[in-house]
């Protein structure tokens, strides 16, 4: 978890020589926040137990079912009175759900209470299929659900001839403010957009570097063209 400014480099020491499958989720921060200085989270998973107290700071809550046929990951947001660690500087959830086939001929069932400021809410299918309002939901697509109604009900069907269901849900409240975006830039304004990239252009948020460089050349580069923000 970051707020990432334009030398911040990407440290690949913790990820094992493997496939990895990664989400990157950009989320528009409210116009005071967007000059905040830069930070990163590393978190560590943190298995819920029963009548669990505080999630330990730089932890992710991991909730599993009774009967071990759902597990809820709360990356930001909270679930079942469960929060994360992570604080937003804005209003929205990211929980990763997963639904395993149960042994006995019946569906998994999931159910989420979205916040009423949530007006927003987004489902994406990374591995099997769900049912939503009665309709199938094949993987690798995204659901685009409505503001009404507050409760969310995902189904794993049991004879879709999958294991899992692995689920990605995004929700969140409107700013309310006006967007500006060019590029990789979003503000609030043309005009701030203009500035921002006459800043970036003056190498006001660093330097781009060549990914060939290595970690002592690197390090060498940002001191030598450091961030001004």
């Amino acid at each position: 978890w970051d707020v990432r400014e334009p030398d911040a480099k990407d440290k690949g020491s913790f990820l094992w020589t493997s496939s990895q499958e990664l989400y990157q989720i950009w989320l528009n921060l409210p116009a005071a926040y967007k000059m905040s200085a830069p930070g990163a989270d590393m978190l560590e998973a943190y298995a819920v137990k029963e009548n669990s107290s505080a999630i330990p700071t730089g932890s992710t809550p991991i909730i599993t079912s009774m009967d071990e046929s759902t597990i809820t990951t709360i990356v930001c947001g909270e679930y079942n009175g469960v929060k994360a660690s992570v604080e937003c500087p804005t209003d929205a959830s990211i929980i990763r759900v997963q639904l395993k086939k149960k042994e006995r001929n019946s569906p998994t069932v999931w159910t989420h209470n979205l916040p009423p400021s949530h007006k927003t809410a987004i489902l994406y299918i990374r591995k099997g299929s769900i049912d939503v309002d009665g309709e199938r939901i094949g993987p690798h697509h995204t659901v685009y659900l409505t503001a009404s109604g507050a409760q969310l009900t995902i189904t794993k069907p049991h004879d879709d001839g999958n294991d899992e269901a692995d689920v990605l849900l995004l929700s969140g409240a409107p700013l309310n403010e006006p967007i500006a975006s060019q590029g990789s830039m979003v503000m609030n304004t043309d005009t701030e957009i203009r500035e921002a990239y006459m800043d970036f252009q003056k190498g006001f948020m660093g330097v781009p570097w060549s990914e060939k460089l290595t970690d002592d050349e690197w390090r060498k580069h940002v001191a030598r063209f450091p961030s001004r923000y």
